[in-house]
């Protein structure tokens, strides 16, 4: 029972390294609030937007979507190493850095994506007279590998209270939701071809991750053969 057992956990460790090397990750930064935008003191625009683009792509097939952290460790890493500046890991982060790189896929790159995200909040206000909030967002989706801009979107949200509604931040995340739902839209035409298309082949960077997965597998599998069979 002991060897059937041991058996079945190889064989999904191995199933595991093969499911890994077909999946292609999309990180989400924070959009900044461009200069002539403010926002309301208790309503957090960028938290609410990233949470609905997040909702927007996360069932993309064959795509692992995240949010950026500055606390990732390769971040945090490359930060250390002095390969990244600690200046750099705040919005806006759909700018060119000097040597043209955009600033999202140089992060991209170190945290091991495919795909980068990134954006402002051009325009966000709340009409008493019309009770009506109108949100844009600006976002650019960035392929890592080349810094090929493959989607560069502008797209106007609106959303307005009810007659009977008093609170504000539903006309906000009403807003919200019609922009994003937008801006959603594109990127899953850009990001999930049509199932009867066969997606171009394209040379891709060195896979650092999965090989470290893979590395630390082929470890647990030497430790598990050698054990199963008594050595």
């Amino acid at each position: 029972m002991k060897r059937v057992w041991m058996i079945g956990l190889l064989s999904l460790m191995l199933a595991k390294i093969g499911v890994g090397s077909e999946a292609r990750e999309l990180v989400l930064f924070p959009l900044n609030l461009e200069s002539a935008v403010s926002a309301p003191e208790d309503f957090n625009v960028g938290v609410e937007v990233l949470n609905a683009l997040y909702a927007q792509v996360k069932d993309v097939p064959n795509l692992y979507v995240f949010r950026y952290r500055e606390t990732n460790p390769s971040v945090r890493r490359a930060v250390e190493e002095n390969r990244l500046r600690r200046d750099r890991l705040t919005p806006p982060f759909n700018v060119r850095e000097p040597d043209g790189v955009w600033r999202s896929a140089r992060i991209a790159e170190i945290m091991d994506a495919d795909f980068a995200l990134a954006g402002s909040v051009a325009e966000f206000r709340f009409d008493p007279q019309t009770r009506e909030a109108v949100i844009t967002l600006s976002v650019d989706l960035v392929q890592v590998s080349d810094g090929t801009v493959l989607a560069s979107l502008a797209e106007t949200g609106r959303g307005r209270l009810g007659s009977e509604e008093q609170d504000v931040n539903l006309a906000y995340i009403r807003a919200i939701t019609q922009a994003t739902e937008k801006v959603g839209t594109a990127l899953r035409e850009r990001l999930a071809p049509p199932q009867d298309q066969e997606p171009a082949k394209q040379e891709r960077r060195p896979d650092r991750k999965r090989d470290r997965t893979a590395f630390t597998i082929f470890g647990l599998l030497l430790a598990a053969g050698l054990r199963l069979f008594g050595f």
